[in-house]
């Protein structure tokens, strides 16, 4: 059933969701697909898309803007989204590769309303741009024109404001540096648990073997009918 599952997933993604991306490449994996939109022109995403949802955390991809300028959303190799997650570009967001995005994170290179003219319709945009293998919390936020450096953390709940530097640690609203990172490491990043997806797919078909033993159809069925604390 497990297999089954993941089969009719893989091909919801084939069909409703991949003609939706400019490009997508080999070996994306998303949770529950049909919570996941991708909406508007130019959005470019590299091997080993890794998106999980909810039906309460759905997961957006946006780009909105005129037809004569238009927005794109770039996104490397190996990147993982959590449930609602929201990627709003007007103009340009490009993710590097390994990137981990955390539950509830919303990343725009607009503020979409003027202060004073809130009917534009080509509101201001700024590039964002957020380097390789960074980790950015839960329900933060990453305002327009910040440029994010490589392996840099930013806290949950963050209001990022300013651009963050390679190798540091940033927290709070605004966002402030509250460590930095060895530049050297050893970091191990997302690149490297993807590298051999087909022995990351072996790895993960025996995991789930253990995980799964003794477990039968009607024993699912049960749990799904008469629930029991374990189940």
């Amino acid at each position: 059933m497990h297999r089954a599952w993941e089969a009719y997933e893989n091909a919801w993604v084939s069909h409703f969701v991949k003609a939706h991306f400019e490009a997508l490449g080999p070996d994306p994996k998303i949770v529950r697909p049909w919570n996941m939109e991708v909406f508007g022109p130019n959005i470019r995403v590299g091997r080993a898309l890794h998106v999980v949802t909810r039906s309460d955390q759905p997961v957006s991809f946006t780009v909105w803007s005129p037809g004569d300028v238009p927005g794109s959303i770039t996104i490397g190799d190996c990147c993982f989204f959590a449930g609602g997650v929201r990627l709003l570009a007007g103009g340009s967001i490009t993710i590097g590769d390994g990137a981990l995005i955390a539950k509830s994170v919303t990343i725009t290179d607009s503020d979409w309303h003027g202060l004073y003219d809130r009917i534009d319709p080509r509101p201001e945009s700024k590039p964002v741009t957020i380097g390789r293998n960074v980790w950015i919390g839960d329900g933060a936020f990453v305002g327009k024109g910040i440029s994010i450096g490589d392996n840099a953390v930013i806290g949950a709940r963050s209001v990022v404001t300013r651009d963050v530097p390679a190798n540091t640690v940033v927290a709070g609203n605004p966002a402030r540096p509250v460590k930095e990172l060895d530049p050297d490491g050893p970091y191990k990043t997302r690149m490297d648990l993807l590298g051999d997806p087909k022995g990351l797919n072996a790895f993960m078909e025996n995991a789930y073997r253990d995980a799964l033993k003794g477990n039968s159809t009607l024993g699912w069925l049960r749990s799904r009918l008469w629930p029991k604390a374990g189940d």
